[in-house]
């Protein structure tokens, strides 16, 4: 059976999966799983061309979209959930234009996140995961439920300061608080909207929660660019930065722990594992910030896929996974190793072009208006959601946007709009489901 592994398929699969994901998953609001989609839907006989097309391509793809996405976060302000922490660091950095040293802080952690995982995984975590699985497995609900309580609980007051008075302190800093809770909430009802109700076409049912998370997560930046009119200041693209061994320590072990978490427990994101990683490792300071980022995302990310390729221990995370899972099951130990091997290879390929590609982008921005960058990111990710799930999706992207931008008027984290995926889930759970259908009219 190991002899199954043919290491030029693993490679000619994998390397392309690799290189569409660098060329494609820059573009502002395209995720790594609606890129698949498409792939998918372009050319279905893809998936049982061959019996490691699939795996290796798709493990490849997600490799080079943790560190090209980076490039949308830093210079075009649209990312998903996961790099919602990144963004307002990288944006002081581009606007001081030094955009490209963010990227290359960012690539430096992902880079080490990278080898970290394959490392762990082919030694200590064939035989500690199985472990941690069955010791953790049946307290998910109750550590998810932790962790929601825990970022409200950590969420600063930030303008309590601004006010004249004791009560006017009082109000903004529950204020933001608040609006937290409101941004939550209403996320977690479009979340039920968008999952249950049938409005969306069977068609379009594994794109569901597409026009929520760029509506989220996408649009509003793309429009508070354009009514700010903001430009860009020439960019300083050497492949050169000043950090000192500490932040890039400290950052990696942030990110690597936060990416562990996330890409372990169910429901749990990149954002969300990133912002507890960097409270456990006490991450302070910009560049540490942006390093944990990187390595996070990637841990995050190729972790969440790698694990189906364990042949023993089974754990299916993440939608990337849960797609790839639906063809395909590793028979041998050698499918694993050689994924973790080619998990490096990909990585130095990923790292080496995502910097060039670092470099065309600040060169474009100094020759076209950022105004009209961000109108044509607009009109794209329009066009996504509008192909991917019709009118219906246009419509709850567009309900989407107003609580992203409700995120930004209470000046609270956009991560609570993680309650889309998280409100239905807990209600399920813990079997207070039936409020919610009921008070929305839905079926359940």
């Amino acid at each position: 059976m190991e002899a199954l592994v043919n290491p030029v398929e693993v490679l000619t699969w994998g390397l392309t999966g690799t290189f569409l994901g660098l060329l494609l998953s820059w573009i502002p609001g395209l995720h790594i799983f609606n890129l698949l989609v498409l792939v998918f839907a372009l050319a279905p006989g893809f998936i049982t061309s061959n019996i490691y097309a699939l795996p290796y391509f798709a493990l490849g793809a997600v490799v080079g979209f943790s560190f090209a996405s980076s490039i949308a976060s830093t210079y075009l302000s649209v990312s998903d959930e996961s790099m919602m922490l990144m963004l307002f660091p990288s944006q002081r950095y581009l606007l001081a234009g030094r955009g490209h040293r963010a990227v290359l802080l960012y690539l430096i952690g992902a880079l080490i996140g990278a080898v970290f995982l394959a490392a762990f995984m082919a030694t200590i975590g064939v035989y500690a995961m199985p472990v941690i699985y069955n010791l953790f497995s049946p307290y998910y609900w109750f550590i998810l439920l932790a962790i929601v309580v825990f970022m409200f609980m950590s969420e600063y007051p930030k303008e309590a300061d601004h006010g004249r008075t004791p009560r006017e302190k009082l109000w903004l800093a529950w204020r933001q608080v608040l609006g937290g809770v409101l941004v939550f909430f209403a996320s977690g009802i479009l979340g039920f909207i968008a999952s249950y109700s049938g409005l969306l076409r069977v068609e379009a049912a594994y794109a569901r929660l597409t026009p929520l998370f760029i509506g989220f997560f996408g649009f509003p930046w793309v429009l508070r660019n354009l009514i700010s009119k903001r430009s860009i200041p020439r960019q300083d693209t050497r492949d050169f930065v000043e950090t000192s061994p500490g932040a890039v320590i400290n950052g990696s072990a942030s990110g690597i722990m936060g990416g562990g978490i996330a890409a372990f427990f169910p429901i749990i994101t990149g954002g969300m594992g990133a912002l507890v990683g960097g409270h456990m490792a006490s991450s302070r300071g910009d560049d540490a910030f942006l390093i944990s980022q990187g390595a996070a995302r990637t841990v995050y990310y190729t972790g969440a896929l790698f694990f189906l390729f364990h042949p023993t221990m089974r754990i299916t995370r993440g939608a990337v996974a849960w797609l790839v899972g639906g063809v395909y099951t590793p028979k041998t130990w050698a499918e694993f190793y050689v994924g973790a091997a080619f998990i490096i290879l990909a990585a130095a390929l990923s790292f080496a072009v995502t910097l060039y590609l670092s470099k065309a982008v600040a060169w474009l921005l100094t020759r076209i208006s950022y105004v009209y960058i961000s109108a044509a990111t607009l009109a794209f990710l329009v066009g996504l959601v509008f192909y991917l799930t019709g009118p219906v999706g246009v419509a709850l992207m567009l309900a989407a946007t107003s609580v992203g931008f409700a995120a930004m008027v209470f000046n609270t984290r956009l991560s609570y709009c993680l309650g889309s995926l998280i409100l239905p889930v807990l209600a399920n759970t813990m079997g207070f489901a039936g409020f919610f259908f009921g008070l929305l009219g839905l079926g359940g």
